[in-house]
């Protein structure tokens, strides 16, 4: 009985929720962070700031995947599936500076979850289930570059995830689109007219989700590569010439 999660959709076009801050707009000695216009709402904090990384604090999508500081979780004692489910996008882009290149893009989500099955010696066990899903992926020039996710499932405890990019490019500016997705079902034991309905219990929400990118100074041509360089072109020049 338990709903499919709805699959992870990850492009250009992503939905986002009504405006209700100011625009993102985060410069650091490497490049400059913005949100992407139809993610106005969107709210970060500022963890680290320097030349070789920019840390910020998703702060936004930890509010709304945790209800609000609330929780989301579901409860029934009646024997029906109850169930119910967040989902949190965010946009961004990213103006490298001149001199400067991205290394590493890292996204790290810290997950609590709660399950609690109904059991009974006298009727079959109920159900408790939870889900994550959460994507990243980075476009440049309207192509996409990297796209990868990481997902969680039956999360009783705390644990976290991790999304990472390597190998980023040399590109002077990216789009970055992240997905978080929760889901949570639960089916009791209902009342048999003897004994009153057995509880399931469940829970997922997102404590944590830290954003890293992580940059260095682009690599500048020694003087001896320049004048390798010259002298390729001075030959290939000449070799012209002669075949003219």
């Amino acid at each position: 009985m338990k709903a499919t999660m709805a699959g992870l959709t990850l492009g250009l076009a992503l939905i986002g929720t009504a405006a209700h801050a100011e625009p993102i707009h985060i410069e650091s000695a490497a490049l400059v962070f913005d949100n992407q216009p139809s993610y106005a709402d969107d709210r970060v904090s500022v963890l680290a700031s320097s030349a070789d990384v920019l840390q910020l604090s998703l702060t936004e999508m930890i509010n709304r995947n945790s209800s609000g500081g609330a929780g989301w979780s579901v409860y029934d004692d009646q024997g029906s599936f109850a169930q119910t489910s967040n989902r949190y996008d965010s946009g961004y882009q990213l103006t490298v500076r001149e001199g400067y290149r991205i290394t590493s893009i890292e996204w790290n989500l810290t997950f609590d979850g709660q399950l609690q099955q109904a059991v009974s010696p006298f009727d079959p066990p109920g159900q408790a289930r939870n889900d994550t899903l959460n994507g990243m992926q980075l476009t440049s020039g309207g192509a996409t570059l990297l796209a990868d996710s990481a997902a969680l499932r039956d999360l009783n405890g705390s644990q976290q995830v991790q999304v990472t990019f390597n190998d980023i490019g040399f590109a002077n500016q990216y789009g970055l689109q992240l997905q978080s997705e929760i889901w949570m079902g639960a089916q009791g034991i209902p009342p048999n007219g003897i004994l009153p309905g057995i509880p399931s219990f469940a829970s997922l929400n997102l404590t944590g989700a830290t954003l890293t990118i992580r940059t260095e100074v682009s690599p500048v041509p020694e003087p001896a590569t320049y004048a390798m360089l010259l002298g390729g072109l001075a030959l290939v020049g000449g070799l012209a010439r002669r075949r003219r």
